[in-house]
């Protein structure tokens, strides 16, 4: 499965340090995870939701990150999960599936994109990490009619 991460290039792609300091959706303060789109677009969208407005980010690379086929990445079975557009629900969603350790990726709806969109959140203390690979880093570069 290919999918695709932005991220200031100071920083390693497979690095989930910033998601731990900061939480995110599926992820609470503490927990490191990596977060990355299906689809390019789709990363593009999730860094515009940070977008200071009327300013693009800059500094931004795009990784294409392998997570080989025979690894496991479930869907997220929303109708399990109902509730999971509440932050502090979809944090604990995502702390019980890192600490089960079932799957090295897990594929889960995109807020921004909903009802189409996936983003796949990444599991850096899962044994079979090493396993994923960045393939690719490309400049990002911002049409300037996007803000």
């Amino acid at each position: 499965m290919e999918v695709f991460r932005i991220h200031n290039r100071r920083y390693d792609p497979l690095d989930g340090l910033g998601a731990a300091v900061v939480g995110g959706r599926w992820n609470p303060v503490g927990l490191p995870v990596i977060y990355a789109s299906r689809v390019y677009e789709g990363a593009l969208l999730e860094q515009l939701v940070y977008a200071v407005r009327g300013r693009l980010p800059r500094s931004r690379v795009a990784s294409r990150i392998v997570i080989p086929d025979d690894l496991s990445v479930p869907v997220l079975d929303v109708a399990q999960h109902p509730d999971w557009r509440d932050e502090v629900r979809s944090r604990e969603i995502g702390k019980a599936w890192a600490a089960s350790q079932g799957s090295v990726a897990l594929r889960v709806p995109s807020f921004v994109a909903h009802p189409w969109g996936w983003n796949v959140v990444i599991n850096p203390n899962h044994p079979e990490f090493g396993r994923v690979v960045v393939a690719e880093v490309v400049d990002v570069l911002w049409d300037p009619r996007v803000i």
